[in-house]
């Protein structure tokens, strides 16, 4: 098998990328004004002036085909009766290669380009992120509602 794990601002994808994370790598009809097809039509499908939030986004390829990404940033959210900004742990793998390890690869890469830091609050929004975020070493995750 060949990999390519590729860190990118969300803001500077590539058509093929968009075009795989917004019709096949996304939750459909999220009713989340945060989800990634959401920030994907700000910027891409029907564009909106900015500027945009940040988003790192860390896009892991598999033998030529797109499997599944892996995104970050700054997010406001209750922590101990305080809201503080978190580092979110947003992700999609196709459902053919999931548990495999491609999420866990694409947070290494987040953490390795500084993306992530490790020692600063994570929030997720599933309950297997949890996991995934804490074996790669995440010290403080929260399990957050998705808004």
């Amino acid at each position: 098998m060949e990999f390519r794990i590729f860190v990118k601002d969300i803001n500077k994808l590539g058509t093929i990328d968009v075009s795989a994370i917004y019709t096949r790598l996304s939750w459909p009809d999220s009713k989340s004004d945060s989800s990634i097809q959401k920030e994907l039509e700000k910027r891409y499908v029907t564009p909106t002036p900015g500027p945009h939030p940040e988003m790192a986004i860390a896009l892991i390829w598999c033998n030529g085909m797109l499997a599944g990404w892996v995104g970050t940033r700054l997010w406001p959210e209750k922590f101990k009766g305080e809201i503080i900004t978190a580092q979110t742990l947003e992700c999609f793998v196709d459902p053919e290669l999931r548990n495999r390890g491609f999420a866990r690869l694409g947070l290494h890469a987040l953490i390795t380009a500084g993306a992530i830091k490790r020692e600063k609050p994570v929030s997720v929004y599933a309950a297997n992120a949890v996991n995934i975020a804490k074996q790669c070493g995440c010290k403080t995750v929260l399990l957050c509602e998705v808004t």
